[in-house]
């Protein structure tokens, strides 16, 4: 990152989640590309230009710190472990232009330290030392963002290196293939995947990502204390007191202008926000957070989260025949809650049509799936790729014993003909 100063229904799914329809939040923000999803569902809340591919400055330190904390879970690295100085970490903290903590010449850190110091203060030297650490070298750790990108079905993104800065901060030493002016390039739907992986995987990311400062290498002669750089953290200049905001990363490079991914949870629901290149002409030092909280403030004014509880039922198909039961038909519903984000002065509603692939015969078992069902909302349901909701599946809600003796070979002969 660059110390600049910033400035019928049918639960059917299929044909309303792939529409080109507007998603939910109505207002535009002055930037190249904005988004808001739900952290949990990957429903798209906010969409503007959200698939174009774009720089994403320090952001780039949200998949270099999940690597890293995969490598600590899978035991390869501890947060004790000590990384070694490179020569080019070292140059890069004596560029004054950039952002980055005082690491002194053939010391070593601990991942610790540096993962604080990637977050906090997206010093550009600690991300590249965290890719030394949980892969050995710069490559091998390019290597393995690409293939974690792949993995979670991003096949559009540019990454050449840990940080997130131009190629041509980096002194030749660039990932092969690449060019001297190259950069780390995604999506905004890209950027929420990660942070969503990120949030799901260790949610444990925001108590660092909340702090305003934090101590850095303490009892050394590198001791500093870390400043956060996202201004939307509680106390901070760009703060909304509507939003308590706790996360995640700003992102700053001539060619990204202001990016900032942003996390916020409140009325029970977690969202993930994407803002890239903010205020084109960096008039407001605070662009990046003001377009941020329109986006927001949009999301929670004008929708709520709303749920179909479990074993809620069909309005226009409550309950289903049953062949040779001790009752001819049964109550049917929703096997498991559902819930969806809905403009406020919508309501979602049940009225679906149950399909089964055969005729239901006793025993019916309480919980046994008889049919599935796909829901219609009045506006256009969006996800992340990969994320739309599977069909709902309906169960029965009370058992029901089969007929014996004469009723049933008088039911047997009244169902034959």
């Amino acid at each position: 990152m660059f110390k600049k100063v910033m400035i019928r229904v049918t639960l059917i799914f299929g044909l309303l989640l792939g529409s080109t329809a507007p998603t939910l939040a109505a207002t535009t923000v002055d930037a190249k590309a904005g988004l808001a999803v739900d952290a949990q569902s990957g429903q798209i809340l906010f969409d503007q230009n959200g698939s174009k591919v774009l720089p994403i400055g320090s952001m780039t330190k949200l998949l270099t710190v999940y690597l890293t904390l995969n490598a600590i879970k899978q035991g390869k690295i501890s947060w004790d472990t000590q990384v070694p100085v490179s020569s080019l970490a070292y140059k890069l903290t004596k560029n004054t232009e950039l952002t980055n903590v005082p690491l002194t010449e053939n010391s070593k850190y601990s991942v610790r330290d540096l993962y604080d110091a990637a977050l906090v203060q997206s010093a550009n030297s600690a991300a590249m030392l965290l890719g030394d650490a949980f892969a050995g070298s710069q490559t091998a750790a390019v290597k393995q963002m690409r293939a974690q990108l792949q993995k979670w079905g991003i096949n559009d993104a540019q990454i050449v290196n840990l940080s997130g800065l131009n190629n041509s901060y980096l002194d030749g030493d660039i990932y092969p293939g690449s060019t001297k002016t190259d950069e780390n390039k995604m999506s905004a739907q890209d950027m929420a995947l990660v942070a969503q992986h990120l949030l799901k995987a260790f949610p444990e990311v925001l108590n660092t990502t909340k702090q305003t400062s934090m101590a850095f290498a303490k009892g050394t002669s590198s001791a500093t204390t870390l400043k956060t750089w996202n201004y939307m953290l509680p106390g901070q200049a760009a703060a909304d007191t509507n939003l308590a905001v706790d996360g995640l990363k700003t992102g700053t490079t001539d060619l990204a202008g202001a990016c900032f991914t942003g996390t916020v949870k409140k009325d029970g629901r977690r969202i993930i926000t994407v803002v890239m290149h903010a205020n084109q002409n960096d008039t407001n030092a605070n662009a990046r957070f003001i377009e941020t909280a329109k986006i927001m403030n949009s999301v929670y004014n004008t929708q709520s989260y709303q749920t179909l509880a479990k074993g809620t039922a069909p309005s226009n198909q409550a309950r289903l025949p049953v062949k040779l039961g001790t009752q001819t038909n049964t109550s049917v519903g929703l096997a498991a809650t559902v819930g969806f984000w809905l403009p406020k002065t919508q309501h979602a509603k049940l009225n679906y049509k149950v399909t089964t692939k055969t005729p239901l015969s006793a025993p019916v078992t309480a919980g046994q799936k008889v049919g599935t069902a796909r829901l219609k909302t009045a506006v256009a349901l969006r996800y992340l790729p990969g994320q739309t909701p599977k069909a709902v599946e309906i169960t029965a809600q009370k058992s029901i014993s089969k007929l014996a003796g004469f009723a049933l070979f008088k039911a047997q002969i009244a169902d034959f003909f």
